[in-house]
């Protein structure tokens, strides 16, 4: 008799799991696209709060380290982590099949995103989200890239990285300022306004990329007897955080 309970609690512990996974909440994520220049940029946690009603600037709610840090809506959709997508009012993320809704409001002058935060508590538990507050930090920038061009015979050849500095002062030829290794190996400038490769051409003094849109000053010095480009490394802490841009020190081949 003990063996045939033991073997129902089993059963039924199982049926239950099953039922348990079964039930996980799963949201509908395949939304048509409909854009929101509001919500393009990025946006910087401060709050989480129960109701987007609790959330009072001059004093914070949540007084624990906030897990989610930021958030960054790119144009067309697109977010810069492979698993988020959005639309006008809605944040999919497509691992846990959640679409969350945002809603933005602007409080004396500063624009704040109340974001659906989807966790397990939703999914499994079936629990009502809470909502992270987050303050718009920057808008995405975009450069003129339709720039007509203007030869520049000197540039044409391979440029080879050799340094990266927060301003074209602080390099010192021999004195490596950047610790680590270089993102940026070289750059390949042909004839007529081509680029090494398809999405980036240029103009006399700039680099245009068509993919982020960005028009990328350049410099050339010569210093001891050697010819250096200093190159306006337009990252996405420039296009959508509004940083100022670091250079890649660049040596003629």
């Amino acid at each position: 008799m003990r063996k045939k309970i033991a073997l129902i609690t089993v059963l039924l512990f199982a049926a239950g799991a099953a039922y348990a996974a079964g039930a996980r909440t799963v949201d509908d994520i395949n939304l048509p696209f409909t854009d929101d220049k509001d919500a393009q940029g990025s946006w910087q946690a401060v709050d989480f709060v129960a109701k987007p009603e609790a959330f009072d600037p001059k004093k914070r709610a949540f007084t624990d380290e906030l897990y989610l840090k930021e958030l960054v809506l790119l144009p067309d959709g697109k977010t810069v982590n492979g698993w988020l997508t959005w639309t006008k009012g809605v944040v999919m993320h497509h691992g846990d099949k959640t679409a969350s809704k945002y809603l933005i409001k602007d409080i004396s002058g500063t624009k704040y995103m109340f974001f659906e935060w989807k966790s397990g508590d939703y999914t499994i538990r079936h629990r009502a989200p809470e909502y992270y507050v987050l303050k718009k930090t920057a808008g995405i920038r975009r450069d003129n890239i339709s720039l007509p061009f203007k030869d520049d015979p000197q540039v044409v050849g391979t440029w080879e990285s050799v340094d990266f500095v927060q301003s074209p002062g602080k390099f010192t030829p021999g004195e490596k300022a950047w610790g680590g290794d270089l993102y940026l190996k070289d750059l390949t400038f042909l004839a007529g306004g081509k680029g090494g490769k398809p999405w980036w051409s240029w103009t006399k003094g700039v680099v245009m990329h068509s993919g982020d849109k960005t028009a990328s000053a350049y410099t050339i010095k010569n210093i001891g007897g050697a010819d250096y480009m200093f190159f306006e490394w337009k990252s996405g802490d420039y296009v959508f955080r509004g940083a100022k841009p670091y250079y890649y020190v660049l040596k003629k081949k």
